[in-house]
C-alpha cells in the first residue's frame, strides 16, 4: 500500500510540473495573439474610419498603447501579463522607435528602419520560463506571430 501511494505521488509531482509549465507557455502565447490581434484591428479601424492610429509601445513598462493620431486621442492601455504573471515585452522595435502607426491605406509605418539604425518591426514577449514570443509586422500589416518555447 505505501509503495503504490509513493508511486502515485511522483506521478502527481510530475504531472504538476508539467502543468505549470504548459500553464506558462499557454498564457504567453494568448498574450501574442491579443497583440497581433490588436495590430489587425487597428489596421482595420484605421481603414475603415479613414484615420491614423498607432500602438505605443513601454518596454520598461510593460504595456502598450492603442491611440488615434487625428480626431479625438483616446487611448486604450494594455498590459500583456493580464494573460498570467511572469510575461514581459522585452523589445518593440519600429525602425528605431516603439511606436506603429497604421494609416487609411492599410500601409504601415514605419516601413523599414532608417539607414544605420536596426528594427525589424517586431515585438518579442518572453515568460517566466524563458519561452519567447516574436510578433513581427510588414509593411502591408500583416502580422507574423513565431514562438521560441522552452
Amino acid at each position: 500500500m505505501m509503495i503504490a501511494i509513493s508511486v502515485l505521488i511522483i506521478i502527481a509531482a510530475i504531472a504538476g510540473l508539467n502543468l505549470r509549465a504548459y500553464t506558462l507557455n499557454r498564457n504567453l502565447r494568448s498574450a501574442a495573439r491579443d497583440i497581433a490581434s490588436d495590430f489587425f484591428i487597428c489596421k482595420g479601424r484605421a481603414v475603415s474610419e479613414n484615420k491614423t492610429y498607432q500602438i505605443v509601445f513601454n518596454v520598461d513598462g510593460g504595456s502598450y498603447a492603442i491611440q488615434t493620431v487625428t480626431g479625438t486621442p483616446a487611448a486604450v492601455t494594455k498590459r500583456p501579463s493580464s494573460f498570467g504573471s511572469g510575461i514581459s515585452i522585452v523589445s518593440a522595435d519600429f525602425g528605431g522607435g516603439q511606436t506603429i502607426s497604421f494609416f487609411a491605406r492599410g500601409t504601415v509605418s514605419p516601413l523599414s528602419p532608417p539607414p544605420g539604425v536596426a528594427g525589424d518591426n517586431s515585438v518579442i514577449l518572453r515568460n517566466s520560463r524563458n519561452s519567447r514570443a516574436t510578433i513581427t509586422v510588414t509593411m502591408t500589416g500583416k502580422t507574423n506571430v513565431t514562438f521560441n518555447i522552452q
